[in-house]
């Protein structure tokens, strides 16, 4: 487990609210060393719901749910925190036995995915954000020293490749939210061929399985791809876990 140290970022340290919400860290903390996993879960969702939405939390509410058997809030949790913190091992390991628990296939990333998805969403604007100051620096530079310009210019593909290699993580992240992820919540999750009630079945999702959508049915059907299979699923059988 990790210790919250960044819990009292949330307000000054001296604040009620920040006292308050370590408190219940520390509770959720000695409830699950004591193996009370159910009541440490409890604890760690109020924490959620008083806005301390962060890495460690859903960490350590992902490592509470899957002592406690509940697989499809631990996989929910584990892929949450791993959305921060990409590089993160123990997130990775844990979310990789959380699916093999609960039976998943897991799919592979591609190389593509391995690299933009080294850093997180917001560390990517970062380096965005540092190469267009880098570049509005140097071009600042060579108007003010004309003795100088070709070289602070040629200085300036350092900055204009950063923005560039940020703006395929940006890409990257954001086909997040065009076609979000979502855990299956709900057994006898079984997809169909098509977004009809009544239509044939195609194959059986099981429950914690972390699922990719393709598209959308305004009737509230998501179609899914699975192991490499797309199948019509209604949204009542998944949570969605994307940014």
């Amino acid at each position: 487990m990790r210790h919250l140290f960044s819990i009292l970022a949330i307000g000054l340290a001296t604040s009620a609210a920040a006292l308050d919400n370590e408190a219940v860290f520390r509770k959720a903390q000695a409830a699950y060393d004591d193996a009370r996993y159910a009541e440490a879960a409890m604890l760690y969702e109020s924490l959620l719901d008083s806005g301390v939405a962060n890495v460690e939390v859903h960490y350590n509410l992902a490592n509470a749910n899957f002592k406690d058997g509940n697989f499809p809030d631990a996989v929910w949790h584990y892929r949450k925190a791993w959305y921060e913190a990409p590089r993160d091992p123990d997130i990775k390991a844990n979310l990789h036995f959380a699916l093999n628990a609960a039976g998943a296939a897991e799919t592979p990333p591609t190389f593509v995915e391995q690299v933009f998805e080294t850093l997180s969403y917001g560390e990517w604007i970062a380096v965005a954000l540092t190469g267009y100051g880098l570049l509005t620096l140097l071009l600042i530079l060579a108007l003010l020293f004309p003795s100088m310009r070709r070289t602070l210019l040629k200085l300036c593909g350092l900055p204009i490749l950063l923005i560039l290699v940020s703006a395929g993580g940006w890409h990257q992240w954001q086909q997040l939210r065009t076609n979000p992820e979502w855990v299956v919540v709900k057994t006898e999750a079984t997809t169909l061929y098509g977004p009809v009630e009544g239509s044939t079945a195609h194959y059986k999702l099981p429950l914690g399985a972390l699922i990719r959508q393709r598209n959308t049915d305004p009737k509230g059907w998501v179609e899914v791809e699975y192991d490499g299979k797309r199948g019509w699923l209604k949204q009542e059988y998944i949570r969605r876990v994307s940014p």
